[in-house]
Formats: C-alpha cells, sequence, structure tokens
C-alpha cells in the first residue's frame, strides 16, 4: 500500500491542529499546520465499526472470508480494509493478528508502522518498518513508509534517502516525487523541490498535493503569482486565499498573509480557521514593527 502522508493541501475540517507562536517559526511548522488542517476525516470511534461493516461492502467481504479461513493473509486483508476506513485501531488488532500467524508478512508489518505513524509516534513504528523492509527488500512501500516516519521525527535528509531508495524500486511514482519535492522544502531547497514536483505532476497531472507543494515550493522561491497559480490548479478560490496566507505567513510577509486570510474568511464564513490565522498575522506584523 502506498502512504503518501506528505501533502500542502486546505480543506474544511482540523485535526491536531498546532499555532505558530512567533516569527521563529520554522517553515516545516506552517507546513505541518496546513497539512493537519486539511484532514477533515477524523479518526473513526470504535463504536462506529460496526455501521462501517455493514455499510461498506469490501470490508464486510474481508470479515467473511476471515470468517471461514483465519489466516494470516486474511488478517492482513481486514487490516487492510479498516485502515482504508480510518478505523486504526481494528486495522492494528487485525495487522498484529497477522503478524503473530506470519512474522515475516511485510505488508502487515508496514501496515503496523503507518499506524504509530498516523497516531502520532512514529518512532514507536520504526521496528516493524525495518523488519518490513528487510522481509521485502524489493517492495517500495516500507521505504516510502520509512520516509515518512523520518520527516515526523525531523529527520529530512534520512528521510530523502529513504525516498530515493523506494524511487529506484518504483522508477517515476507520482507519491514518491512528490514526497521528494516535499522533503526538499523542508531541506530549503526551492529548485530541487520545483523539479520533483514538476516531475510529480509530469506522471501525475491530477495529484492535488503536488500542485499544492509545487506551489509552496514557488512561494519559497518567492514567485508568489506561480504559487497563486498552483494553488488554483488543485483547489477553489478559498483555497487558494488560505494557503497563500499560510505561503505568506511561512516567509514572513505578515500583511500579506492577513489579507490573504481575510479574504478566504469573506468567501467562506464559516472559515473561522482563517479568522483566527489572519489575527495572528496581523499580532506577527505588530510585533516585527515594535
Amino acid at each position: 500500500m502506498r502512504a503518501v502522508g506528505l501533502a500542502f493541501v486546505v480543506a474544511s475540517g482540523a485535526h491536531r491542529a498546532r499555532t505558530a507562536g512567533d516569527a521563529t517559526v520554522p517553515l516545516e511548522s506552517f507546513i505541518e499546520q496546513v497539512r493537519e488542517a486539511s484532514l477533515a476525516a477524523k479518526p473513526a470511534r470504535k463504536d462506529a465499526a460496526l455501521t462501517i461493516e455493514q455499510r461498506d461492502p469490501t470490508l464486510a467481504a474481508a470479515r467473511l472470508l476471515l470468517a471461514t479461513a483465519p489466516t494470516g493473509e486474511n488478517y492482513r486483508r481486514v487490516g487492510v480494509e479498516y485502515a482504508r476506513l480510518g478505523v486504526l485501531d481494528a486495522a492494528y488488532d487485525h495487522y498484529a493478528r497477522a503478524v503473530r500467524i506470519d512474522p515475516r508478512d511485510a505488508v502487515a508489518l508496514d501496515g503496523l508502522a503507518r499506524i504509530w505513524r498516523d497516531w502520532g509516534f512514529p518512532e514507536r513504528g520504526l521496528g516493524d518498518v525495518y523488519r518490513a523492509i528487510a522481509f521485502a527488500p524489493g517492495s517500495p512501500a516500507p521505504h516510502n513508509t520509512l520516509g515518512t516516519m523520518l520527516v515526523s521525527l525531523g529527520q529530512p535528509a534520512a528521510a530523502h534517502a529513504a525516498f530515493e531508495r523506494a524511487l529506484v524500486l518504483e522508477p517515476g511514482a507520482a507519491y514518491l516525487l512528490n514526497n521528494l519535492c516535499y522533503v526538499a522544502m523542508l531541506e530549503g531547497d526551492g529548485t530541487r523541490a520545483v523539479m520533483h514536483c514538476r516531475a510529480a505532476l509530469d506522471a501525475d497531472p491530477r495529484m492535488k498535493a503536488a500542485h499544492n507543494n509545487l506551489a509552496l515550493a514557488f512561494a519559497t522561491l518567492g514567485d508568489f503569482t506561480a504559487a497563486s497559480s498552483e494553488f488554483l490548479q488543485s483547489g477553489d478560490d478559498v483555497a487558494e486565499r488560505y494557503n497563500m496566507g499560510v505561503a505568506f505567513l511561512a516567509t514572513h510577509r505578515y500583511h500579506d498573509a492577513a489579507a490573504a486570510f481575510e479574504a478566504a474568511a469573506a468567501l467562506r464564513p464559516s472559515l473561522t480557521l482563517a479568522r483566527r490565522r489572519a489575527q495572528q498575522a496581523r499580532d506577527l506584523a505588530a510585533a516585527k514593527s515594535e
């Protein structure tokens, strides 16, 4: 399974959003704020599992197969479906059962690692992902998962190396090129980020995450016109204004950021986060002038 996880996208939901405190907050913090604000789907509750099982035919079929043949492969299949639906606790339990039956099940080990990452404890999944790589050295998926975990652990150079290894195994993969674009921004190399994002879009012109990452790469290079154009490729006017606000914040253009956030809030009054970000930008502008 492909666990991309790296994007610069705006939507209406919020999940573990953090707030930047002052002008010294690094670029990656702003990127992470927007990524987290984009995750509209919150983790499913355990008491929602029965409803999901009844409504999703693919999960229902996987569970039926498991009931008739409780093999490691079938436990893993159910885990994959629960993970797809965002029921991470159930996914974890089924992946863990699969690994108990077959300790060399690289897909299930990779799934466990991604769940630890998504729960916010990537360090706890490192053992699982390294075992997945050892048992499936020719698979790009665990190398990609390792890269996303290393990004979460604040190790962009090591993440870059992991994504590069995955790309050798799956040349030209858009999701890997997009991840390389993202990590290049974290390393402060906007030119290389633009190169990787353009390659990702050549491979998959519809990839919204790559358009958004390319927009941020342009912003880090000071080309805000190109950044705006790319944001519009992947969203509406509201998303473009909000994302431009974050891009302006990340480059310390606080007055421009406030104006962009206020425009987003005017276009969509229910987007209270934009109003909060506008006030934050005004406060940062005032502090800078003082």
